[in-house]
């Protein structure tokens, strides 16, 4: 397994890690600069010196997802009509500096975070079916969605596969050693492993993650750790991919 067929980084840039020291160890960066409010010039030019081509994932902005904003003082143009991926202006106005941020920094993939209001109701699925046909339609750069908690994981990936999209997945949530295959339904080409956590990953999780890259190596991965030590842990299993 190399860098090439698995991206291993984390979500958000660790604190106190400049973009030169965490792109020598890491090869993929989870980026939400972009979900609150549009990034100033200079810093997506910053940006474009410091990560490498194919390295970074740019969370989508709030509008496209979500209908309640973050807790920012500067954010996107929202009404009562964006969010929960409906179509409308003010969501085809966020997602055109999405798609121009993206293709200026050479991103990997565009990254569409759900709420966990998100549910998985038929009218959602429409919805979903439209959204990435008609406002984030197929184009240069891969697609992740990443559902909110009331989402079935068989339920999720079948339907990501169906609108043509990567279905983001937490490989962990199963029980530690646990058989991979009677978990995860993975008839994908591509897969986006995500694992929030409050606490750190230890050495036995670790280890269960570096089973479930090897196991769907033969897919195109990405790997976001968003846990309290994300730094160490990436850099972790990044080592115990390529010793396998």
């Amino acid at each position: 397994m190399t860098e090439a067929t698995v991206a291993v980084g984390t979500a958000g840039l660790p604190a106190g890690i400049a973009p030169d020291k965490y792109f020598r160890a890491l090869g993929y960066l989870e980026l939400p600069d972009l979900f609150a409010h549009a990034m100033k010039p200079s810093l997506v030019a910053r940006w474009a010196e410091q990560a490498p081509a194919g390295t970074l994932g740019l969370v989508a902005p709030f509008p496209l997802t979500h209908r309640e904003p973050p807790r920012r003082a500067k954010l996107w143009p929202y009404d009562a009509t964006t969010g929960e991926f409906r179509d409308g202006k003010l969501a085809r106005d966020a997602y055109a500096p999405l798609l121009a941020t993206a293709t200026q920094l050479h991103a990997r993939c565009l990254v569409f975070r759900a709420p966990d209001s998100f549910s998985p109701s038929a009218a959602n699925r429409e919805r979903m079916r439209q959204f990435f046909a008609e406002v984030a339609p197929p184009g240069p750069f891969e697609r992740v969605w990443v559902p909110g908690g009331l989402w079935d994981l068989r339920t999720a990936v079948q339907l990501a596969t169906e609108v043509g999209v990567t279905c983001a997945i937490d490989p962990l949530a199963r029980e530690p050693g646990a058989p991979i295959e009677t978990t995860f339904e993975l008839e994908a080409s591509a897969l986006y492993l995500r694992v929030e956590r409050a606490g750190a990953l230890g050495a036995a999780r670790l280890d269960d993650l570096a089973d479930v890259i090897d196991h769907y190596g033969d897919r195109r991965l990405a790997v976001a750790l968003a846990t309290a030590n994300r730094w160490h842990d990436a850099r972790a299993l990044r080592k115990l991919v390529d010793e396998r």
